[in-house]
């Protein structure tokens, strides 16, 4: 009896270990550990399901390095956190600190009036630049919560603050705006188009005086002979006798030479 009675307990005990090992906060929980801070990039990541807890996409979105926002200067945080024990409704507050020089400083302290007091905690905060938060930075976490005494720590982790460079979705997209140079170019070419075609006659509008281009294989109207001032004009005046200007001033000479004699 005696060796049976210990066999029963030897497997007693065994069994009641490997029930133990079944219910591990791995399995039995899914999320962060009690006390623990899960961190994402953006709103996005830490997905829950309708029972609040954490789905396969949403813990393999976990990461403990943040991207900043494409084009933006700043960080957007998301948060998951299994409250301590104490956890209680009521204002909470998350504190991110930074070490200097050896000495440890809070950068930040962003509060939480609507915590309703549940075990996971799912919350998303912006962290500006201008406060303070800078890139390849490493800050602490701690969510705590003042239970009228002291303040109570119920959750803590570390987040490292990135950037990669990212581009807000639709950049690579746009369209690159044309050169203005180019379209000055286009208009020089089509105005020295225009010009050549003035030029050959093909697309003439007339000239100055109002008459219109002579077309193709005729001659042009004659000219009129000018009336101003002496220029003797072809067609007109002495050049119809055949005089010319010295054949005149010869003349003139030997007239006035007659009348002298006389």
């Amino acid at each position: 009896m005696r060796p049976s009675l210990r066999t029963l307990l030897i497997s007693a005990t065994m069994t009641c270990a490997t029930f133990a090992v079944g219910l591990t906060p791995t399995d039995a929980w899914a999320g962060p550990n009690s006390e623990e801070i899960w961190f994402g990039t953006g709103a996005d990541s830490l997905e829950v399901d309708e029972d609040g807890k954490l789905t396969d996409a949403g813990e393999e979105s976990r990461t403990k390095e943040v991207d900043r926002i494409p084009g933006d200067e700043d960080w957007e945080l998301r948060m998951a956190a299994r409250m301590g024990k104490y956890a209680a409704e009521g204002p909470t507050y998350t504190e991110f600190y930074q070490t200097v020089n050896g000495q440890e400083y809070i950068v930040y302290r962003h509060e939480d009036l609507d915590y309703d007091g549940s075990r996971l905690y799912v919350t998303t905060i912006l962290l500006e630049a201008n406060i303070g938060f800078n890139k390849d930075r490493e800050y602490r976490v701690q969510i705590v919560q003042n239970n009228g005494k002291r303040d109570l720590i119920l959750a803590k982790g570390k987040v490292k603050l990135i950037d990669t460079g990212r581009e807000p979705e639709g950049a690579d997209e746009a369209e690159p705006e044309e050169d203005e140079g180019d379209e000055d170019e286009g208009d020089e070419d089509e105005d020295e188009g225009d010009e050549d075609e003035d030029d050959d006659g093909s697309e003439g509008e007339g000239l100055e005086d109002g008459s219109e281009g002579a077309a193709d294989g005729e001659a042009p109207p004659p000219v009129e002979p000018s009336k101003k001032g002496c220029a003797v004009e072809s067609g007109g005046g002495w050049a119809q006798y055949g005089a010319t200007g010295l054949g005149i001033l010869l003349l003139a000479g030997a007239l006035r030479r007659r009348r002298d004699d006389d």
